[in-house]
């Protein structure tokens, strides 16, 4: 008959098994639902009345054995839990140098002790076991560790949380864009992610037209900054390949709010390149002034 080992043991590491399965099996977004928690609650409770159960089992059973078997039960729960733990692991000291088996290799004058492995290496080489095989089968027939899996689940989450961000922050629109010097440098960035390719990072113009004269393709508003906007927005009807960032979704108001004020301070703050492509569309000195 063994000696019970101790519920706040045996639970939490049930518990722990179960725990790591589910998150192997299910998508780890389960782990704090409702339904997940409750089954939880169920398991620890059911543990806990199997515990009593089994507690009850072996304080029945102990009234039967001999006294030689009484003692054997005794001796092995001599001391707490975690002394006797200690035993078991490391084997007990009082037993460690009894029955050491004696290899003599005679030829060579070496006495060699035939000594067990201690139980925490064993215990060790059979858990890396039991690792393996739950990873070896989880990794091929499930999505735990899917690289893939956890690109769409991390993309998923990445969507979601852009799609709360902008419920709590609404998008700029044409009709109260306007431009902010702090915007400019995020603008930058982003210009150069989306618009370097056509325009060049310093905005001075290549397959696309330069951005920092005075001179427009697209007239489509009275205010300068505006009119930038308006174009990133719905595209440019004069060349097609300048499409409409905004009407499409490809580019959020807000950072074509940034590109705007980056393009703005180019075209009205900043020294002009030393190179740049020639002027193209009408020359507008002066937007204050300009009626379309």
């Amino acid at each position: 008959m063994r000696s019970k080992i101790p519920s706040f043991i045996i639970i939490p590491s049930i518990l722990s098994v179960i725990m790591f399965m589910y998150y192997v099996i299910f998508d780890n977004n389960y782990i704090g639902h409702p339904v997940t928690i409750s089954f939880f609650i169920t398991i620890t409770i059911l543990l806990l009345i199997l515990d009593s159960i089994e507690y009850l089992i072996f304080s029945r059973r102990i009234k039967f054995l001999t006294e030689k078997e009484k003692r054997k039960i005794l001796e092995e729960n001599e001391g707490n839990y975690f002394f006797r733990f200690y035993k078991f692991i490391f084997h007990d000291p009082k037993k460690i140098n009894r029955g050491i088996k004696k290899i003599d290799h005679g030829f060579d004058g070496i006495l060699e002790l035939d000594n067990k492995l201690p139980m925490w290496w064993l215990h060790l080489f059979y858990l890396t076991i039991v690792f393996s095989l739950i990873y070896f089968i989880s990794y091929f027939f499930t999505d735990f560790s899917d690289p893939y899996k956890e690109y769409e689940m991390a993309y998923k989450k990445q969507l979601k949380e852009i799609e709360i961000y902008e419920k709590k922050i609404p998008q700029v629109t044409i009709e109260n864009a306007s431009f902010e010097e702090k915007l400019i440098d995020n603008g930058k960035v982003l210009f150069e992610e989306n618009c370097s390719t056509c325009h060049q990072s310093d905005g001075s113009g290549n397959i696309g037209p330069n951005l920092t004269d005075d001179y427009w393709i697209n007239i489509v508003e009275k205010d300068l900054f505006k009119n930038i906007f308006s174009i990133i927005w719905n595209g440019s009807k004069n060349n097609p390949t300048m499409r409409a960032f905004g009407q499409s979704g490809e580019i959020k108001g807000n950072d074509i709010q940034k590109i705007s004020s980056y393009v703005y301070f180019i075209n009205t703050k900043l020294k002009k390149p030393m190179k740049s492509k020639e002027p193209q569309g009408k020359k507008i000195m002066n937007w204050n002034l300009f009626i379309k």
